[in-house]
Protein backbone atom coordinates (compact mmCIF):
# COMPACT_ATOMS: atom_id res chain seq x y z
CA UNK A 1 0.00 0.00 0.00
CA UNK A 2 1.53 3.39 -1.41
CA UNK A 3 2.26 5.73 2.08
CA UNK A 4 2.18 9.27 2.06
CA UNK A 5 5.20 9.91 2.07
CA UNK A 6 5.41 8.22 -0.69
CA UNK A 7 2.94 9.80 -2.41
CA UNK A 8 2.69 13.18 -2.35
CA UNK A 9 6.17 13.99 -3.27
CA UNK A 10 5.62 11.83 -6.60
CA UNK A 11 2.48 14.43 -7.72
CA UNK A 12 3.53 16.93 -10.22
CA UNK A 13 3.91 20.59 -9.57
CA UNK A 14 0.21 21.12 -11.96
CA UNK A 15 -1.27 18.49 -9.31
CA UNK A 16 -1.09 21.23 -6.35
CA UNK A 17 -1.67 23.81 -8.83
CA UNK A 18 -4.78 22.25 -10.33
CA UNK A 19 -5.94 22.06 -6.77
CA UNK A 20 -6.71 25.96 -6.81
CA UNK A 21 -8.74 25.98 -9.71
CA UNK A 22 -12.77 27.26 -9.16
CA UNK A 23 -14.04 23.70 -8.87
CA UNK A 24 -12.73 22.85 -5.93
CA UNK A 25 -14.12 26.51 -4.38
CA UNK A 26 -17.23 24.86 -3.03
CA UNK A 27 -15.93 21.48 -1.48
CA UNK A 28 -12.90 22.48 -0.44
CA UNK A 29 -11.65 26.48 -0.71
CA UNK A 30 -14.62 28.57 0.67
CA UNK A 31 -14.70 26.95 4.24
CA UNK A 32 -10.62 25.70 4.14
CA UNK A 33 -8.62 28.21 2.06
CA UNK A 34 -8.30 30.97 5.23
CA UNK A 35 -7.10 28.12 7.55
CA UNK A 36 -4.65 26.15 5.54
CA UNK A 37 -3.47 30.27 3.91
CA UNK A 38 -3.78 31.76 7.30
CA UNK A 39 -1.66 34.71 6.07
CA UNK A 40 -3.83 35.83 3.19
CA UNK A 41 -5.43 39.48 3.18
CA UNK A 42 -8.56 38.93 5.27
CA UNK A 43 -10.39 41.41 3.07
CA UNK A 44 -10.17 39.70 -0.15
CA UNK A 45 -12.90 37.23 -1.19
CA UNK A 46 -11.57 33.60 -1.64
CA UNK A 47 -12.39 32.94 -5.44
CA UNK A 48 -9.54 36.25 -5.83
CA UNK A 49 -7.55 35.17 -3.25
CA UNK A 50 -7.55 31.26 -5.23
CA UNK A 51 -7.53 33.18 -8.48
CA UNK A 52 -4.07 35.36 -7.69
CA UNK A 53 -2.91 31.83 -6.48
CA UNK A 54 -3.65 29.88 -9.18
CA UNK A 55 -1.90 32.81 -11.40
CA UNK A 56 1.54 32.72 -9.02
CA UNK A 57 1.44 28.72 -9.31
CA UNK A 58 1.70 29.11 -13.18
CA UNK A 59 4.39 31.52 -13.40
CA UNK A 60 6.59 29.04 -10.87
CA UNK A 61 5.22 26.07 -12.83
CA UNK A 62 6.73 28.04 -16.26
CA UNK A 63 9.75 29.63 -14.10
CA UNK A 64 10.26 25.79 -12.81
CA UNK A 65 9.76 24.06 -16.82
CA UNK A 66 12.26 26.27 -18.10
CA UNK A 67 14.95 25.59 -15.54
CA UNK A 68 14.16 21.45 -15.81
CA UNK A 69 14.87 21.76 -19.32
CA UNK A 70 17.71 24.08 -19.15
CA UNK A 71 16.25 26.89 -20.77
CA UNK A 72 17.44 29.97 -20.37
CA UNK A 73 15.50 32.55 -17.68
CA UNK A 74 18.01 35.44 -18.26
CA UNK A 75 14.67 37.76 -19.57
CA UNK A 76 12.51 36.60 -16.98
CA UNK A 77 12.44 39.47 -14.00
CA UNK A 78 13.73 36.30 -11.25
CA UNK A 79 12.99 39.36 -8.51
CA UNK A 80 9.58 39.27 -9.40
CA UNK A 81 9.39 35.42 -9.68
CA UNK A 82 11.39 34.98 -6.37
CA UNK A 83 8.55 37.78 -4.30
CA UNK A 84 6.41 35.15 -5.66
CA UNK A 85 7.78 32.36 -4.00
CA UNK A 86 8.02 34.08 -0.87
CA UNK A 87 4.76 35.34 -0.70
CA UNK A 88 3.03 31.87 -1.00
CA UNK A 89 5.45 30.77 1.55
CA UNK A 90 4.21 33.38 4.05
CA UNK A 91 0.82 33.04 2.77
CA UNK A 92 1.02 29.42 4.35
CA UNK A 93 3.80 30.47 7.12
CA UNK A 94 5.49 33.41 7.99
CA UNK A 95 8.18 32.72 10.15
CA UNK A 96 9.16 30.61 6.88
CA UNK A 97 9.30 33.40 4.65
CA UNK A 98 11.12 35.20 6.70
CA UNK A 99 13.89 32.36 7.24
CA UNK A 100 13.60 32.44 3.02
CA UNK A 101 14.67 36.06 3.16
CA UNK A 102 17.41 35.64 5.92
CA UNK A 103 19.67 32.79 4.19
CA UNK A 104 18.46 32.77 0.39
CA UNK A 105 21.41 34.12 -1.73
CA UNK A 106 19.31 34.28 -4.90
CA UNK A 107 18.76 37.82 -4.66
CA UNK A 108 22.54 38.27 -5.10
CA UNK A 109 23.01 36.59 -7.70
CA UNK A 110 19.97 38.10 -9.23
CA UNK A 111 21.91 41.35 -8.71
CA UNK A 112 25.23 40.62 -10.24
CA UNK A 113 23.39 39.86 -13.51
CA UNK A 114 25.32 41.10 -16.04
Amino acid sequence: MPTTGKVIPELKFVFWQSMMTSRHDKRIWNRELRAVFPNVDPNQAIAAIRSGMYGDLETLRLLRNRIAHHEPVFTRNLTVDLETIVRLIGSVSIPTADWLNRFDAARGVIASKP
